[in-house]
């Protein structure tokens, strides 16, 4: 599956607009430049991940600029819903990509990206473990990242993502989840999965017959552009306007928190959205 899924993602990045070229590496499992001759190392991992192999990587790589990208076997990643103490490794990657992680498995015959959110709650180490949409392959950031906490990675270092949004704070993620977890408190025994295809696809599975699962929703550009604001397919013109000027507060480089290369990147995205939208809807 890996060899699969790293020819595909060879592919995918291959495509995207801010990078040159993309190939297999002796050093990583892939290898991408960008046309601003940033160099990323990207490995696939299919076996637990060590704190101290991954602090090792980072080091070696932002010690010579170059930015770096894990993604791990989603067999290796917990169940969804499911509370725990996630072990150091886990915990270390979700430090590294602002509070996720980014996972690789096989859907049928087709790759996918997706990505988990650890939500605390109540008290000590414990953990929610929450399942985001997958991702399509369409920007690679690179940025540095001064991370405290856990001190096993603590440092700035010089990482990459895929420019995927924070989805555990959108509205319509945070809806379903809502819902999700009603299900798990309605029938204790019972195992849940919260679906990786749609926002509002929460489904159980137990001794008794299983609800028929809906049908994946198939995402257009407008549903994409809208995501981008947190808004979904319904919304009007004044929601997107104030969605837009919201995100662009938060966003626009000379105020935002995040480095100027990610708000510059984000602003971007979100104001190519909103253009999007505008033409489509013809406001």
């Amino acid at each position: 599956m890996k060899e699969t899924i790293k020819r595909w993602l060879a592919r995918q990045l291959a495509g995207v607009e801010s990078v040159r070229a993309c190939g297999f590496g002796r050093e990583a499992d892939l290898v991408a430049v960008t046309w601003s001759a940033s160099i990323i190392h990207i490995y696939l991992l299919d076996s637990p991940a060590k704190t101290r192999m991954l602090k090792k990587i980072v080091s070696e790589n932002t010690r010579i600029g170059i930015g770096t990208l894990f993604i791990i076997d989603a067999a290796l990643a917990p169940a969804d819903g499911s509370r725990l103490t996630p072990d150091d490794g886990l915990i270390a990657l979700h430090a590294l990509f602002r509070d996720k992680f980014y996972t690789y498995r096989m859907n049928g015959d087709q790759p996918s990206i997706g990505q988990v959110h650890f939500k605390s709650f109540g008290r000590g180490d414990e953990r929610e473990v929450w399942y985001g949409p997958d991702i399509a392959v369409h920007h690679l950031p690179y940025y540095k990242i001064s991370v405290r906490h856990p001190n096993s990675v603590k440092g700035e270092w010089l990482m990459a993502t895929l420019g995927s949004e924070a989805f555990w704070k959108q509205a319509d993620y945070s809806a379903g989840r809502d819902a999700f977890r009603k299900q798990v408190h309605e029938g204790q025994t019972r195992t849940y999965s919260w679906s990786r295809d749609t926002f509002g696809d929460a489904h159980m599975h137990d001794q008794a017959e299983a609800p028929p699962r809906p049908a994946p929703v198939r995402m257009t550009r407008l549903d994409t552009s809208l995501a981008q604001l947190g808004l979904a397919r319904g919304a009007d013109s004044e929601q997107v306007k104030a969605a837009f000027r919201k995100m662009a507060r938060e966003l626009h480089p000379d105020v935002s928190t995040l480095p100027k290369e990610e708000a510059e990147h984000q602003f971007r995205k979100v104001s190519e959205a909103y253009a999007f939208i505008k033409l489509t809807m013809g406001w």
